[in-house]
């Protein structure tokens, strides 16, 4: 199998917005030296019915702890104490309390001609969060102390960022949760904060397989399902819709990302074959560790797309940690060559991006099904805010900021979401903070949930789910406004 290296741009495109762009220019030279073909990709059961979209999501008990008082849940509190009991000798505390953040620097985005089309930046919406809830007396009465680490896509070494980033949280300073976005999924990381029993509430999209996950018992995924559930979420998507039918030979991208061949193996091509589908030809992409990973192996984006175009293949699925970058730069290639198949995508694949970067003939053979507005389509698009994210868009404009693009909302609910289910996890522990309380307590909270960031809010959580959407929705092209628009078949993503 080929393999094709990842590189920055992938992380860069998961945090884009609608108002991205790349000239034809940046678009035609990555395509020809092999650009990243990415980093991201739930069982969807049966359809729902329609999602009749508009109005503002909430429900019952899940409604007033996320509301703007921040009430705890009903019933989550003996419940999540119940889960805090396991942690031995842990005491709740009072005063400030000291929260990790991440950000995320993007600054080789000008090398790929990518704008990510903000109004402010990660750092002023992180500021000013925190302040709105220091003004409100802080998360469950005790002020917050943010720490932030840095890291960036451009880095030459990941690891040795998110290495310097866990320092800087457990070493140099001492943090209870660390909260929101990273870019990558990176074991040294995890492991580091494992080490030192610290909770990772992460609204990251590259989310591995089950076997991966289970060495992070702290790790909580707020924004995607793990890659099983969110591959075999697609099959099923784009069987119920017609998209996929036994008579389509699929090619199929993966990675060599944690967890990534193992889901393949495991689950997703036994599944696929299940179907009685036909899997033609199966290209193999490199996990990147940095930004210069995808020097040796440039110009390989054409090698997949003849590869594919020779075997035959009129449907790629991309069941990696990354869809993206791998559409964006496949969609250009087989546009040179004449070619057209249809893509069957995730929220991972960035719709509201890939609209304005993709030839509007591939474009048009985009299917999705997705749980995360802010990435399937434009703000125009999006259904009726949730809860969550009205309160969270009040915070920022009791401090001034008003969010005007797709990328300045997913600044925002990242970093409030991963917030308001910590709020709710630390009161129903009692106010303590070691990481088997706080992530008993978010066991213990089931579908009740209301996110900021998911489909209508919808979240699931329990001791063998720690990767919350529960909800995807078809999203598909209209050349009428020539953006991806959501359709009215959902589907439970088991």
């Amino acid at each position: 199998m080929k393999r094709l290296v990842v590189i920055a741009v992938a992380a860069l495109l998961m945090t884009a917005a609608c108002g991205s762009t790349v000239s034809p220019a940046r678009r035609a030279a990555a395509a020809a030296s092999g650009g990243d073909l990415g980093a991201n990709t739930g069982t969807a059961d049966t359809v729902a019915g329609s999602d009749t979209g508009g109005g503002t999501q909430s429900s019952g008990a899940t409604g007033s702890a996320i509301g703007a008082g921040g009430g705890t849940l009903n019933g989550a509190r003996g419940a999540g104490s119940a889960g805090a009991g396991t942690a031995a000798g842990s005491k709740a505390t009072t005063g400030p309390i000291e929260l990790g953040f991440v950000r995320t620097g993007v600054s080789n985005a000008a090398a790929f001609g990518v704008s990510l089309g903000n109004t402010v930046t990660e750092t002023d919406v992180d500021n000013a969060v925190v302040a709105a809830y220091n003004d409100q007396g802080g998360i469950d009465g005790r002020k917050i102390t943010p720490v932030y680490a840095d890291t960036d896509t451009a880095s030459s070494s990941w690891d040795a960022d998110f290495e310097a980033a866990c320092a800087k949280l457990t070493q140099d300073n001492h943090v209870v949760a660390v909260l929101g976005y990273v870019f990558n999924h990176d074991p040294s990381f995890e492991s580091c904060l494992a080490k030192k029993g610290i909770p990772h509430l992460s609204t990251t999209f590259n989310v591995p397989d089950t076997q991966e996950l289970a060495n992070y018992p702290l790790l909580v995924a707020l924004s995607t399902p793990r890659i099983e559930r969110r591959s075999i979420e697609k099959v099923d998507g784009a069987l119920a819709t017609g998209v996929l039918t036994k008579a389509n030979k699929l090619g199929i991208v993966i990675d060599s990302c944690p967890g990534t061949e193992r889901a393949w193996t495991q689950s997703t091509k036994p599944y696929i074959l299940s179907k009685g589908l036909t899997i033609t030809s199966t290209f193999q992409i490199g996990c990147a560790h940095g930004s210069g990973d995808a020097a040796s192996e440039a110009g390989q984006a054409g090698n997949l797309v003849l590869q594919f175009r020779t075997a035959g293949v009129d449907r790629i699925l991309i069941p990696a940690v990354s869809e993206g970058p791998a559409v964006l730069i496949i969609a250009n290639a087989a546009e040179a060559q004449g070619w057209h198949p249809w893509y069957i995508v995730s929220s991972l694949a960035n719709g509201a991006v890939l609209g304005g970067q993709i030839p509007a003939d591939q474009a048009a053979n985009v299917h999705g099904y997705g749980w995360l507005p802010m990435q399937d389509v434009n703000p125009a698009q999006w259904p009726g805010r949730t809860a969550a994210q009205d309160r969270c868009v009040a915070m920022l404009k009791q401090k001034g900021i008003t969010l005007q693009s797709a990328t300045d909302f997913s600044f925002a609910f990242n970093i409030c979401d991963s917030l308001f289910l910590y709020e709710i996890a630390l009161k129903a522990t009692g106010g303590r903070t070691d990481g088997q309380a706080i992530v008993g307590a978010i066991e213990a909270l089931g579908s009740t949930y209301v996110s900021a960031m998911v489909l209508q809010g919808r979240t699931t959580f329990g001791r063998t789910r720690h990767d919350a959407p529960s909800l995807a929705r078809y999203f598909a092209w209209d050349g009428g406004c020539s953006c991806f628009t959501y359709r009215p078949t959902t589907f439970t993503i088991s």
